[in-house]
């Protein structure tokens, strides 16, 4: 089974992984103690069976599981005489140490918060030493936890690693959560690389992994301050107990895999499986129609040359679980250094720092959008106009009020943008520079239908738009120049929380980039009392009205423009049998 896509993995190492490239690998090697039911599609079937409900988790490595009354603490039942790729027999030592092992790493920018944050009450290592250590010895090290002497890793590890996920019996692993975390049995099962369960023994004897001692951890923290995925053992090999073993990893090239005939079910029927790595459409194509390919990424906008050609299945109107792409307003910008809201008092060139403070600006904005033709031009018109941060995906969470979506309405945005600032921005104008990033064609037409619209409203009005490398826009955005930012967000787990955190809480990944207007006026006051509500009970009702709120004020306040998200898509050969599907999967299972 050959499946050609483009976008290079960084890393096996489970604990390091953050990208669904990597997570393609880790999904068909490793596996976790519990597992996502799915449906299939294939060339024959489109069966939608999948679940994404807690209550519908189905047994992996552990056999079973109980959680008490409290929503406080999880047994997990290990599965006996599975096999690791590499020889080893799994026991309840593997479970615990592949956990702790991972909220160790904790690497800079990586998955381990959601290890950490159920578990410690952080988010982070480094909050934990800002904890426990005296304030004049943590400004000494300056975060860097390398230079922890081994009596403070002793101190950290006895305190807040160890007691939170214990062998008993030998053969029960449990998690003693210091308070309820409604989604952690989500964040657990399989597709999130970061609940792998690894083989202690051969990590620590054959990877060179963290020995397991308790005052030696700070060796293997952060490696490569998490821009060298290079640095972790685990970077390039692996020893899972999953229905593949990596056979090869050519960088950017392909990764093979051969089963795994020790396997614990069934071995699964494919002997190989191979993942493609082609940044060029065309050579993705030639490869497709020769059959040289059975499953194909396709871009949207390049649909129409596959469709209904000999041999090759399209299914389309398939669920997905993101908020991919969305339009974030930036209030104020950083100044200094900064190209795009020009120099000195603002006259009329440029823009003003905190532009997207005026609430009728981003009211305008969101309304100078046409959401009907983005759905019909970009997404070929399989999407759907959407609000807030709660996808579609939850439905028990998304609030259903059909006024929270915004429609386009030039005449309405115009009348806002005359009076935005007391008439101040009509009558002098602006320039607004709107970046996207290189490729992204998507990102590129909503930049370009903003540009066409505020542009027709005034002719001071004046925006640019304009493609810089992935890196680049990354650094601007976290460094708050950009006035305006386009990016999307793919589930880690299927729960409201994953969704809430980084669009609104003033923590969040993309929030807390949005200026600090923004954060300290709107997120903190408003949002952050609701995304901790959703989370302060396990009653799904009673979340679910944090989370209708939370959609409620996004539309109140204008914090961002929704944009209209797309269905999936599959493309494959008409010999693909069994195929198997849910949204929250990073890639194919090929099991």
């Amino acid at each position: 089974m050959v499946w050609v896509t483009h976008g290079p993995a960084e890393t096996c190492d489970p604990h390091y992984s953050y990208d669904t490239a990597s997570g393609e690998i880790i999904f068909n090697v490793y596996e976790n103690l519990v597992r996502w039911p799915y449906g299939i599609v294939d060339a024959d079937e489109v069966d939608l069976s999948y679940s994404l409900d807690p209550a519908d988790l189905l047994p992996m490595l552990a056999t079973k599981w109980e959680v008490s009354e409290d929503g406080r603490t999880y047994i997990f039942w290990i599965r006996e005489g599975v096999k690791f790729h590499e020889g080893g027999t799994l026991t309840p030592e593997d479970v615990e140490y592949s956990f702790e092992r991972g909220m160790l790493q904790d690497r800079d920018g990586g998955p381990i918060w959601m290890l950490l944050e159920p578990l410690t009450g952080f988010s982070s290592l480094r909050d934990i030493a800002k904890k426990v250590l005296p304030t004049w010895r943590y400004e000494e090290i300056g975060g860097d936890l390398h230079q922890l002497t081994p009596l403070e890793q002793t101190f950290m590890y006895k305190l807040y690693i160890d007691p939170v996920v214990e062998v008993e019996d030998q053969t029960v692993v449990v998690f003693h959560l210091p308070k309820p975390y409604p989604p952690f049995i989500t964040i657990l099962a399989h597709g999130g690389s970061w609940g792998a369960i690894l083989d202690k023994e051969w990590c620590i004897e054959v990877a060179g992994c963290w020995d397991g001692q308790p005052d030696t951890w700070a060796n293997w923290w952060n490696p490569g301050g998490g821009e060298a995925a290079e640095e972790s053992e685990l970077y390039n090999i692996a020893n899972g107990t999953g229905p593949f073993k990596l056979a090869r990893w050519d960088v950017g090239v392909e990764v093979v895999f051969e089963r795994f005939d020790d396997y614990w079910r069934e071995p699964a029927r494919l002997k190989y499986a191979i993942i493609k790595k082609t940044a060029e459409w065309s050579d993705r194509l030639l490869m497709f129609q020769a059959g040289d390919a059975d499953i194909c990424t396709v871009p949207r906008q390049n649909q129409a040359q596959v469709e209904g050609l000999p041999g090759i299945v399209s299914i389309h109107h398939l669920p997905t679980l993101s908020m991919n792409p969305v339009a974030f307003f930036v209030a104020p910008v950083v100044v200094e250094g900064n190209e795009f809201i020009g120099e000195g008092p603002w006259d009329g060139l440029g823009i003003p720092p905190d532009f997207f403070a005026d609430i009728n600006v981003r009211r305008a904005f969101c309304m100078a959008f046409d959401y009907d033709t983005y759905i019909q031009d970009v997404l070929l018109g399989e999407g759907y106009k959407t609000h807030g941060p709660i996808p579609q995906a939850f439905d028990w969470a998304y609030n259903p009020d059909p006024n929270l979506l915004w429609e386009y309405d030039l005449e309405q945005a115009t009348e806002l943008m005359r009076t935005a600032r007391n008439g101040e921005i009509w009558e002098k104008g602006f320039n607004l520079t709107i970046l996207y990033n290189e490729g992204n064609e998507p990102r590129r037409v909503a930049a370009e239908i903003l540009e066409a619209n505020i542009e027709s409203m005034n002719p001071k009005f004046q925006v640019e738009v304009r493609a810089v490398p992935w890196n680049t826009y990354l650094s601007y955005l976290v460094t708050a120049k950009l006035p305006l930012f386009i990016i999307g967000w793919l589930a880690d787990f299927p729960d409201p929380h994953n969704f809430a955190v980084p669009f609104v809480a003033s923590y969040g990944t993309f929030s807390g980039w949005q200026g600090e207007y923004m954060v300290e006026n709107i997120f903190r006051p408003y949002f952050d009392p609701l995304v901790e509500a959703g989370m302060a009970t396990t009653d799904q009702a009673e979340r679910a009205q944090a989370y209708y709120e939370i959609s409620r004020l996004a539309h109140e306040y204008a914090i961002d423009i929704w944009l209209p998200q797309a269905e999936g898509l599959r493309n494959i050969r008409d010999w693909v049998q069994g195929y198997p599907f849910n949204p929250i999967f990073p890639g194919p299972y090929f099991y």
